[in-house]
């Protein structure tokens, strides 16, 4: 018995070590992170290998959302937000928030075919919940009377517990009860904070928890009250900001394929009954597209694109019905 424990240590030692040389010099089919860590909880995941930032001609740098799109003058900071002039609700006036749903060209294409709404679009690709919440919050002063449009991929609630995945970001720590805002200004590109550990027991651990969440990261429930606090926190400051600047939110939640051709994860009840319990407008895309799949009689894969983002038929379905909300 000694003799097999002995042996199983060294043969553990040796494994340990082959990880870390190959890690150490960056021995591509090994230095996958993917192999040792969950994206939807671990930083490390996002620290394992380096990435920086690069800026397209239609977008640029923010300290506080990292980076936004040019000409839309979004302040610096959340100071000196005094409420535009205006004495009536404008129901034709629309203002979008989210990230890559809601600024997918298939979905910009649709709206702007509506001569009827003006509309002005804040969201970007890989923005965190966290980062749709900001731009709202500093954007809010400059759409009252508004309709205001959260739309959002239920994962990306995930992305606010990190405060770096493609690149820096803020993120919101909870101390004495309260959510506090820090990384910022953002410093984009800064050196990356990977350390060392323990790769042999990460890709074991890893492996086990994929095992038993039928090789879904997305399932496991890791610091599922955190990121439910986080969102009420959104939540209730959006509702709070909404009334003083006489805006009726809207909310869009986005689906992957999976959800709706096996079942939806943890977040999409705690998402759905909040937004009840506070008398939010929402538009399910879930069960609006489950619906539209059994009346007409279609495939759920001919709801999403090659890029697994909704298509142009399925975001029809959803924008139709927004304008039927409003």
């Amino acid at each position: 018995m000694k003799s097999f424990l002995k042996i199983s240590l060294i043969y553990l030692f040796i494994f340990e070590l082959l990880f870390q040389f190959l890690i150490f010099f960056n021995f591509k089919y090994v230095k996958i992170p993917d192999l040792f860590y969950n994206g939807y909880c671990d930083q490390k995941y996002w620290n394992f290998n380096d990435k920086i930032i690069k800026f397209d001609s239609e977008t640029e740098y923010h300290p506080i959302l990292s980076y936004v799109k040019k000409g839309l003058k979004i302040p610096n900071s959340l100071e000196d937000q005094t409420s535009l002039k205006n004495s009536y609700f404008d129901e034709n006036q629309i203002s979008l928030y989210g990230s890559s749903y809601i600024n997918h060209k298939e979905f910009n294409s649709l709206i702007s075919n509506n001569s009827n709404f003006e509309f002005k679009n804040y969201a970007l690709n890989s923005y965190g919940l966290d980062q749709i919440y900001l731009s709202y919050k500093l954007t809010a002063h400059m759409n009252s009377n508004r309709t205001i449009v959260i739309g959002f991929l239920l994962e990306d609630l995930d992305r606010s517990i990190f405060d770096k995945r493609d690149y820096e970001k803020v993120i919101f720590n909870k101390k004495n009860g309260d959510f506090i805002m820090s990384n910022t200004p953002v410093e984009i590109g800064k050196s990356n904070n990977f350390s060392f550990d323990l790769f042999l027991l990460r890709f074991l651990n890893n492996f086990y928890s994929l095992f038993v969440n039928d090789f879904d990261p997305r399932l496991d429930d890791c610091k599922k009250n955190h990121k439910i606090d986080l969102f009420n926190f959104y939540l209730k400051d959006m509702i709070k900001i909404s009334d003083k600047f006489n805006q009726k939110l809207v909310f869009i939640t986005f689906n992957l394929k999976e959800d709706l051709i096996k079942k939806p994860t943890w977040r999409y009840n705690e998402v759905k009954n909040a937004l009840e319990e506070n008398k939010i407008t929402h538009i399910d895309s879930l069960t609006l597209l489950k619906n539209k799949s059994e009346s007409n009689l279609e495939e759920i894969n001919t709801y999403f694109g090659s890029d697994k983002h909704n298509n142009k038929k399925s975001f029809a379905f959803i924008i139709e019905d927004l304008f039927r909300n409003l």
